[in-house]
């Protein structure tokens, strides 16, 4: 039974009989799905930048994750700091209005 490849820049599927096989000099092989593909390599483009490239994966996750969560705590940072200045502005209040009703 042919197997599938996977391509070494974008992830995606290589059907048998298709694709490009590169043998680099010190033996190891690189498969490229297309032209474009093989193309963005060679201009030593990182396939992680790409948008169009599913290989974004696990490194776009995490990058959307934790912006996506840096901002939710940012908000919320926000929003505890507001908190806190009111708490501390009415705390502050307190203070005056017992040091005002001692005197």
């Amino acid at each position: 039974m042919p197997r599938t490849e996977e391509c070494d820049f974008c992830g995606g599927d290589i059907e048998p009989g298709t694709g490009t096989m590169f043998v680099r000099t010190d033996g190891r092989t690189v498969h490229f799905c297309s032209s474009k593909c093989e193309k963005n390599a060679d201009m030593g483009r990182r396939a992680r930048d790409l948008e169009w490239t599913g290989s974004q994966g696990a490194a776009a996750a995490e990058t959307a994750g934790t912006s996506a969560e840096a901002e939710a705590a940012a908000a919320g940072d926000e929003e505890s700091e507001a908190a806190t200045e009111d708490e501390t502005e009415g705390e502050a209040e307190d203070e005056d209005t017992d040091a005002e009703a001692e005197a």
